[in-house]
């Protein structure tokens, strides 16, 4: 159950809210470390115990091996990771998906390794839904290409690109953003064939805040350096430093375990409902915005509708400002974001499985009532 929301909350891609459950298991956690005395055995065990479980809850979710899962401290945190590790040589190329409709996070970081003369390749859009030409990516990769960036789920328009498809016909590792998947559909990183990726804990699990996950693929575990060091991630043998095994190698200084049990339960609670379930709901509150949106005339959707995707709806009304628009809509009470898709600014509504029939109908009348007064 999640705390009664004061406000229509349609911004879960963004930040979710957080269950109850999971709200007491991160104060429980701290009186009891409190209690116990924070260095001692019984809150070592404790601590043991959190983290163990919720690392074996985050390998079922999306099909991996327990020490494939690293914890982070953002999406951003384990993208920074890979790039900052990444084994590469002046000469090497990576390539990333357009990055003027990609999320800054998952752009900058790989921009940055052109300072170590690595070149990065861009693949063209096919259009403003962001889709690529997946023939056209598989025949930009090269003898020197290294790595494939891309996002699973888009941020700004909900589409959900081929991965299976790509991960299927390459030979080099795929690093994926799945910080719009996670937790709001279905997601096999064997079936997806990816070596690295990164997803929040604070998005569609609906965990807190400061908790990020990085999944290593055991086999890709050679192409990164660790990019920092610490006694958590190695220890000297025979005058020789040496890296622990995974997943500690990756994970040097982590402390954050009152949140890893408040992620705990709630991973808990989203198997409790099933992930099938949780996106049959999601996709239909959002396929019925898509309808309610389709039938105003002056309202332009950003968000296929005959393609895979989440229940993203991003759109833009004529004549006013999507920055306003979201503020106004903030003023009625009803919370959703604002992003870019190109050139163009949008407003973004995200729906999850604690949204109900009536949270989308009276956004949809608010909305009307707000075109209304600006004519």
């Amino acid at each position: 159950m999640f705390p009664r929301l004061k406000c229509i909350y349609l911004n879960s891609a963004s930040n979710a809210p957080t269950p109850l459950e999971s709200i007491r298991a991160i104060t429980d956690f701290l009186l009891a470390v409190n209690e116990y005395g924070p260095d001692s055995n019984k809150s070592q065990d404790m601590i043991e115990d959190i983290t163990n479980a919720t690392r074996k809850e985050l390998a079922a979710l999306i099909r991996c091996r327990v020490d494939e899962i690293v914890f982070t401290e953002s999406t951003t945190d384990g993208i920074n990771i890979v790039a900052n590790g990444l084994i590469l040589k002046e000469g090497s190329s990576i390539i990333i998906r357009d990055g003027e409709h990609e999320h800054p996070s998952n752009h900058y970081a790989w921009l940055r390794l052109r300072s170590r003369g690595v070149e990065v390749k861009s693949i063209n859009l096919k259009d403003d839904y962001g889709n690529i030409d997946v023939d056209e990516l598989i025949s930009s990769v090269q003898d020197d290409t290294r790595l494939i960036v891309l996002s699973h789920a888009l941020f700004n328009t909900g589409l959900v690109l081929p991965v299976e498809e790509i991960g299927k016909r390459i030979k080099i590792p795929l690093f994926l953003d799945s910080a719009q998947s996670v937790g709001c559909m279905d997601v096999d990183v064997n079936t997806l064939g990816c070596s690295f990726m990164v997803f929040p804990a604070s998005k569609w699990l609906c965990g807190p805040s400061g908790i990020g996950i990085l999944y290593c693929n055991s086999r890709a575990v050679e192409y990164i350096e660790p990019p920092s060091i610490g006694g958590e991630s190695a220890f000297i043998h025979n005058g020789s430093l040496v890296y622990r095994e995974m997943p500690y190698r990756l994970q040097t200084g982590f402390r954050s375990y009152a949140l890893l049990a408040g992620l705990l339960e709630s991973l808990r609670y989203i198997r409790s409902i099933g992930i099938e379930k949780i996106r049959q709901w999601n996709i239909y509150l959002a396929d019925t915005i898509i309808d309610e949106l389709s039938s105003m005339s002056n309202v332009k959707l950003y968000t296929p509708k005959d393609c895979r995707r989440t229940s993203i709806v991003s759109f833009m009304v004529d004549g006013i400002n999507s920055s306003a628009l979201v503020r106004e809509l903030d003023r009625y009470g009803v919370v959703v974001a604002e992003r870019n898709i190109l050139d163009k600014k949008v407003v973004r509504v995200s729906t999850h499985m604690f949204n109900t029939e009536d949270d989308v109908s009276r956004f949809i009348n608010i909305l009307k009532k707000i075109i209304i007064q600006e004519k």
